[in-house]
């Protein structure tokens, strides 16, 4: 997750039809690295789920219940942040053929938990066959209905937010382009990185093609609406810019929604950054859009903020970070009032024994587990971490059968989804990464 605000400016630029483009699989870059309920959980559409090696069993440290997934079977690599209500993993790995670089392309992919269809992959497929190759951030989310959203490559070859349901194959979100305002012309890719539990918000970004400068990210939300269509209602989706306000200049990315309608994001004016605010949107009182960007208070010890995770009582985690970017620390920030419009300074969470010297909390259930990672020095030991906002002296480091490892979703049962490699049953080879979960008490 670490600073992958400029890594989604690149992909931005990158979803162009990627033949000749390809990049080697490397090692996903854990530690220091750039930053970074589905009702129907069987596949809609013949051939497209895929079963892996599905292996759960205790850990007999803490006797917390483990899901070993591996990857989509063919596959290299999978990583996921997000997991929902009914135990449903959502994230990006590849898929075969795997070419001459040896990775497949980059696909949407979905597994659940429980029930007879347990450890069973779902392709979620792509708008057009031409995607990227190579490890990725896991930016996809799912919401308790079983809306997912994430990225694809669109058929006019940018990249576009996409939607997937049960019922519907993937589903092109657009772009500002498609208003056809002409302030935003050339903004014809976007990208979705988050909905909120009901799945009735959608919040990502749309930029301009070919030109960082030019291109920096306007943040977008789509809101849901029926409309009555053939007999039967329909869900559309409308496009909304988020106003950031004076911060010209900024690069921007939005991260996280919840029910209320808060969006969390940040801003920075760079990379390395000289100026980094955590920004918070809350929803106008009459319904009709959000109101102004409003910065999260920040520590003097630690100017730079970066929220990650939101929950239902607007409780949001994130990271602070050194002026130098050499320390960061988990961080919780708690509203002050029923309105959320006033919020406390950022509370700095203890980092566990062990030698870690860095940390970020990513993401909050509404029972106040906080889930993320930590690192030591030099970047060498990476592994899954959590936090409590029940006792915000506690942290301790995820007890999983990885060498190398981070959790960044945790679902309201207490089932953290953890990206993860090494170990006896990763199937992904040494520059691979695989995906499971475990059961906080």
């Amino acid at each position: 997750m670490k600073r992958v605000r400029f890594l989604l400016i690149a992909l931005s630029l990158s979803f162009v039809p990627v033949v000749g483009a390809q990049q080697l699989a490397t090692k996903p870059p854990i530690g220091k690295h750039l930053r970074h309920r589905m009702t129907n959980q069987t596949s809609g559409t013949p051939n497209q789920t895929e079963r892996q090696a599905f292996s759960a069993h205790t850990n007999p440290d803490d006797a917390a219940k483990i899901w070993e997934l591996g990857t989509y079977r063919g596959g290299t690599w999978l990583a996921t942040w997000h997991i929902n209500d009914l135990g449903v993993i959502v994230g990006r790995g590849d898929v075969p053929p795997i070419g001459p670089d040896g990775v497949g392309y980059t696909h949407t992919l979905a597994v659940p938990l429980f029930g007879p269809h347990s450890g069973e992959w779902i392709d979620l497929e792509t708008l057009s066959g031409e995607q990227p190759t190579g490890w990725e951030e896991p930016l996809a989310d799912i919401s308790n209905t079983g809306l997912v959203v994430s990225r694809s490559t669109a058929l006019d070859g940018h990249a576009h937010g996409v939607a997937w349901t049960k019922a519907t194959d993937p589903f092109d979100l657009g772009a500002l382009a498609d208003t056809h305002d002409p302030r935003y012309a050339t903004y014809k890719s976007s990208y979705a990185i988050g909905t909120n539990e009901l799945g009735t918000l959608i919040v990502g970004g749309s930029s301009v093609d070919g030109d960082i400068d030019v291109g920096f990210l306007a943040l977008v939300v789509w809101a849901s609406s029926n409309v009555w269509s053939n007999g039967k209602f329909v869900t559309k989706w409308q496009i909304h810019k988020l106003d950031t306000g004076e911060y010209r200049g900024f690069g921007w990315d939005v991260w996280d929604v919840n029910n209320y309608g808060q969006i969390i994001g940040v801003g920075g004016n760079g990379n390395p950054a000289t100026v980094e605010t955590g920004a918070l949107w809350n929803p106008r009182a009459d319904g009709k859009g959000w109101e102004e960007l409003m910065s999260l208070p920040r520590s003097k010890a630690y100017p730079f903020t970066e929220p990650y995770g939101i929950n239902e009582m607007g409780e949001i985690v994130g990271i602070v970070a050194s002026a130098d970017w050499n320390t960061q620390r988990s961080a919780l920030w708690i509203p002050l009032d029923k309105t959320r419009t006033k919020y406390s300074k950022p509370i700095v969470l203890p980092v566990p024994a062990g030698g870690f010297t860095s940390c970020e909390a990513v993401g909050i259930n509404n029972l106040g587990d906080i889930v993320g990672d930590c690192w030591n020095e030099d970047g060498s030991v990476n592994l899954p971490a959590r936090w409590t906002t029940k006792d915000l002296d506690s942290s301790k480091i995820i007890a999983f059968p990885g060498d190398w490892g981070f959790a960044w979703g945790v679902n309201n049962n207490r089932i953290a989804a953890v990206t993860y490699g090494g170990g006896e049953n990763c199937p992904a080879d040494t520059y691979g990464s695989c995906v499971g979960a475990v059961q906080l008490h």
